[in-house]
């Protein structure tokens, strides 16, 4: 296993010019202000290929600010939508910094996304985010017939710390209230904050620090995100300790090589194998943490295309799919 010559130039750079930003030593803002430049600096050009428009989902604690993607060419047939959560420690990133993956993936899947930005930590502890997320995920339901999607298609995808959410999300919501998810996509998820970084090879090979993401920044990602009565071992919050995956939909998991998260969603996706919930594994061994997000990477635009392949043949009928095929290939 090698890493690709345009991930080892990327990572050359990360470490010359840009600290970590998961750390207590500076301040949130500083931080933020890092992931935001860093993000948008390297998601390379957004796509043309759909339309996005603002959206304010009401909830009980404010409303929750979120931004909804469709295909340029409309349609009357109701779309299936993918509620879209995002990375970084729960605590960094917004909706402009997957501005570009978002529109990415909806110009390729031919399906809506609602990209959702929850409350962050630490100003916003566990279960703010979770909370949010639900409530997106409610109002989505409530509301998609009035934006022309498909209530009876409802996907939820994240990563990092987006797909905790998400998996955590899934696991309270899918079921409740007539909600009938139809897929769950983690992409490099973060399962386990509890168990010792030693639990996991790929913690201890790949947390130093020079693969984007260290395991000082999970630690410290853990501390900002619980309060002092938070438990680690929380489901929903580690959700490695998941017990009944009947719950679930049927999910998909993607991780990279060089990333430290990568043994846990290997073995989270083993676990889901045995329960028959898993859908989709995926790994692509040449590349780091966060990989999907830096657009101009050979690797980040593959992925790209076998995830939007993976929601076409997973939500989308034969012909639907067939006439969303002919449209990207034009």
């Amino acid at each position: 296993m090698r890493l690709d010559k345009e991930t080892a130039v990327l990572l050359e750079q990360f470490n010359q010019q840009i600290p970590d930003l998961h750390n207590q030593q500076v301040s949130i803002e500083t931080s933020r202000a890092g992931a935001q430049a860093m993000f948008i600096g390297l998601q390379g050009p957004v796509p043309i290929g759909c339309r996005v428009s603002e959206l304010n989902i009401p909830s009980d604690e404010g409303d929750i600010p979120a931004r909804l993607y469709l295909p340029v060419i409309e349609t009357e047939t109701p779309l299936p939508v993918v509620m879209f959560l995002h990375g970084g420690g729960w605590s960094l990133g917004d909706l402009d910094c997957y501005q570009a993956l978002v529109a990415s993936l909806c110009e390729l899947s031919g399906m809506a996304f609602v990209s959702l930005e929850y409350r962050l930590a630490p100003e916003h502890k566990y279960p703010a985010g979770l909370k949010d997320a639900c409530s997106g995920l409610s109002w989505l339901y409530q509301h998609a017939q009035s934006m022309n999607l498909d209530s009876n298609r409802i996907a939820l995808m994240g990563d990092s710390a987006g797909a905790n959410l998400a998996l955590s999300t899934s696991y309270q919501m899918n079921n409740i209230n007539g909600i009938q998810l139809k897929g769950l996509y983690l992409i490099y998820p973060v399962l386990d904050v509890h168990n010792p970084h030693q639990t996991y090879p790929s913690r201890e090979q790949f947390g130093n620090g020079d693969y984007l993401l260290s395991t000082a920044a999970i630690d410290d990602t853990r501390v900002m995100y619980l309060d002092e009565k938070g438990r680690a071992d929380d489901p929903l919050v580690s959700p490695m300790f998941l017990t009944d995956l009947q719950r679930l939909p049927a999910t998909s998991i993607l991780v990279a090589g060089f990333d430290p998260l990568h043994d846990e969603g290997q073995q989270f996706a083993e676990k889901l194998h045995q329960a028959g919930k898993l859908r989709h594994f995926e790994d692509f061994d040449s590349t780091i943490h966060a990989f999907l997000s830096f657009g101009d990477l050979s690797v980040a635009q593959q992925a790209r295309q076998r995830l939007a392949e993976q929601l076409k043949a997973d939500l989308l009928p034969n012909k639907e799919n067939e006439h969303t095929q002919r449209r990207a290939s034009r």
